[in-house]
């Protein structure tokens, strides 16, 4: 844009120059030429390079999605169940079998679950564990309690041999008896279990054989320490324990008695995993020359399963097949894919191409959609629909029209068939609930909508998979509440569009409305210095905000963004409100310099403006209003006043032109219109439709004579448009006022 500023500049002083110096050689003509030749060389191969890394952008992005693709042959038939067969008449060119699906193998490989009776194996350390921890208790007591009973007389030794006899008696009965449990089995049985003698078990024995064997067989461990307990209190060792101070007691009741017969999770792991990996995956076969489907035939359960077979025995059979071939065929799928959008925005919107920013944004949201369906299509077990699929489109729309949004979702779509189940389906379902949701997010500058957008996104998901399921089945089953779960995680994350609208915001340099929301709040510091140094200039930035919103809502622009625009246009001169008539109360700051410097200190804000916009970081989109809403136009009272002045004399243009650029878009176009408009209809003497009209209708046939509106493509219509609004408007802020009354002194 600086370059173009200083050609201008350039052109417009050789000019000035030329006419007023006829001395002037031709060494500095051709200097100024080369200049103005070596601008549009510049331009030219930067448009180029921009093209060209556009193009290189698209052929990767194409090879990209090339990478991921799997590259294994394609059926050639499509179908789904409930549908008719389009095809002609189909018959087994060769013996091929027909496979479970993978509900009937789920629920095959579950009922063995269900099902599966768990093994059981003898741990024969157990017992000699039990009773040696046992002894070794008893020995301690024995030891401790009668050591220290007295030895010194023969009544004495005798009471301690007699002890130590009933300790050895206890401990040989109390081994019978425990041999007895563990000899034919004591079991845990699990909480799971009813009862004990519902509970079902093998035994695996020596030699890999295993006996069904049944819980009420066996001693649970419950049992055990109550018979233990019950021994005790029967045995005569109990009187004799009293002595010791009931520690043989004490040791009966620490013992959890254990299981001989235990629960063996390796061995049961590897016998559940053979019997699940021994289940057939094939139902039967079908026969070469056996009739699979007929034309016109409806592809029912049995059809669609017979069909999904000779697909994956089509597809697993590699022999023959030129891999090279299958891969030229999928990369000229992606490829012509690819040019299609290009094409598209090479004829429709060749700006998007020209710009590193946008073709690099639209390409990622291409490759944002494709790659996420990859990831959780190879990665994860769930299905492509929990993709928001609605929100690429709302992103795109955020930034972009709706045609553009539209196509580059449609195509992006159409590649994220192919991992598809049901390409047919899937592209028709997020298709039109895609084009739902751009509908419903019309109002983008209100939060609240995207809360609107997710139920309206679900709700197009359960009409028009209500209409699939129903076509197809006739009959709601589990895979309706599954799908639908799957819309729903769907519906639920389009409420990532804000945060991700931040994120291209802050990325890209893009502007939202709800940015424009927030800018165009009068509180923000920019507008409240301007508001608080030039109250003049702010009222009238108002004023040219209400008009310029009006004339663009008109012409379906962004109508948000040049109200925040317009609101902006003129905040340099709050660095020097005097120079400006708004602003003044009688004293006119220009009575004091020539015509050259009061051009000069009104062309001034534009830079003003400029070095605030950097310094309160406003977008370069709003920035834009403050550079263009004069563009290359001349300060006409101070020229004019100057020519007048200078009869004999030529003015240097530079000195009296606005820096520019010229507008590049319809928004700062009306912009342009709106500002010198609202300033003219102030000085009117009267104000009546016909003056109104007059110098609205004047002031925009000079700027368009002036080739102000040369950089936009704007139409005769749309300036006969922006005439009659800005005439109505203007009418209604200057309309006739009612005098009221004075109250009669008399009275």
């Amino acid at each position: 844009m600086q370059l173009e500023t200083d050609l201008d500049l350039n052109i417009s002083s050789v000019l000035g120059s030329f006419k007023s110096n006829k001395l002037n050689n031709y060494c500095f003509f051709s200097k100024q030429v080369f200049i103005f030749t070596e601008y549009f060389c510049a331009m030219s191969f930067k448009r180029k390079t921009v093209l060209i890394y556009s193009v290189l952008l698209f052929l990767s992005s194409a090879v990209a999605v090339f990478l991921i693709f799997p590259r294994d042959k394609q059926f050639e038939y499509t179908f789904s169940v409930g549908s008719p067969w389009l095809h002609d008449d189909l018959i087994a060119d060769s013996d091929f079998p027909v496979y479970k699906t993978d509900q009937e193998l789920k629920s095959e490989k579950d009922s063995i679950l269900r099902f599966f009776i768990p093994y059981y194996v003898v741990d024969t350390n157990v017992y000699k564990n039990f009773t040696t921890q046992f002894n070794r208790d008893m020995n301690t007591i024995e030891n401790e309690k009668l050591g220290g009973l007295s030895a010194d007389n023969d009544a004495g030794i005798f009471e301690i041999e007699k002890y130590r006899r009933q300790f050895n008696l206890f401990r040989e009965s109390f081994d019978k008896f425990i041999m007895s449990y563990y000899d034919k089995g004591v079991i845990l049985i699990p909480d799971s279990a009813r009862n004990q003698s519902a509970f079902r078990f093998y035994l695996y024995g020596e030699g890999g054989v295993s006996e069904l064997s049944y819980g009420n067989e066996y001693y649970t461990t419950d049992q055990l320490s109550a018979d233990i307990e019950d021994f005790y209190s029967d045995s005569e060792i109990k009187s004799l324990d009293s002595l010791c101070g009931y520690g043989i007691k004490n040791i009966i009741n620490k013992f959890n008695a254990p299981a001989n017969i235990v629960y063996d999770a390796v061995l049961n792991k590897k016998i559940l995993d053979n019997k699940i990996s021994s289940v057939s995956p094939v139902s039967g076969m079908v026969k070469q020359g056996e009739m699979i489907i007929r034309k016109g035939n409806i592809v029912g359960y049995a059809e669609n399963k017979i069909l999904m077979s000779l697909k994956k025995h089509f597809e697993s059979q590699n022999d023959g097949v030129n891999s090279f071939l299958v891969s030229s065929g999928s990369a000229l799928l992606f490829i012509a894919l690819f040019i299609v959008i290009f094409f598209y925005l090479f004829n429709y919107n060749s700006h998007i191409l020209y710009s590193l920013r946008d073709s690099t944004f639209l390409i990622l949201q291409i490759l944002l959609l494709i790659f996420s369906v990859y990831f959780v299509f190879a990665h994860t077990e769930f299905s492509i629909n929990v993709i928001p699929f609605a929100l690429f489109p709302l992103l795109i729309l955020t930034f972009y029209d709706f045609q553009i949004s539209f196509i580059i979702y449609f195509v992006s779509l159409l590649i994220a068939g192919f991992f598809a189940p049901n390409s047919f389906e899937f592209i028709f379902i997020q298709t039109i609930v895609g084009v739902v949701a751009m509908f419903s997010l019309k109002n983008k500058h209100k939060r609240r909508q995207i809360f609107v957008t997710m139920g309206v996104v679900f709700l197009g998901y359960l009409v028009i998979g209500t209409g699939f399921i129903l076509m197809k089945q006739g009959m709601f089953n589990s895979d309706f509440i599954k799908e639908f779960y799957s819309y729903g995680v769907s519906s639920f994350l389009i409420l990532l569009y804000l945060p991700f609208v931040y994120i291209f915001e802050k990325t890209f340099g893009y502007v939202s409305d709800f940015t424009l929301m927030e800018l165009s709040d009068t509180n923000n510091p920019a507008l409240r210095l301007l508001a608080e140094k030039s109250p003049g200039t702010f009222q009238h930035s108002v004023q040219v905000a209400n008009l310029v919103e009006s004339v663009v809502r008109e012409m379906g622009g962004n109508y948000m963004l040049a109200r925040t625009g317009a609101l902006y246009h003129d905040i340099g001169k709050s660095q020097h409100p005097e120079y400006f008539i708004e602003n003044q109360s009688g004293n006119n700051v220009h009575d004091n310099f020539d015509f050259e410097e009061s051009a000069q200190k009104i062309i001034s804000h534009v830079k003003a403006g400029e070095e605030l916009a950097k310094k309160y970081k406003i977008p370069s989109q709003v920035a834009d209003f403050i550079t263009m809403h004069h563009g290359t136009s001349l300060t006409k009272y101070f020229y004019n006043s100057w020519v007048n002045a200078n009869p004999d004399s030529l003015p240097v243009i530079s000195n009296f032109k606005y820096p520019g650029p010229k507008p590049q878009t319809i928004e700062t176009v009306v912009m342009m219109m709106a500002d010198a408009v609202e300033a003219a209809c102030r000085t009117l003497s009267e104000y009546t439709p016909g003056s109104i009209e007059k110098v609205v209708s004047r002031i925009i046939d000079d700027q368009l004579n002036d080739g102000q509106y040369s950089d936009v493509d704007i139409t005769m219509k749309q300036l006969n448009t922006a005439k009659k609004i800005f005439s109505v408007k203007i009418q209604n802020i200057y309309h006739a006022r009612v005098v009221y009354p004075e109250i009669n002194k008399k009275s």
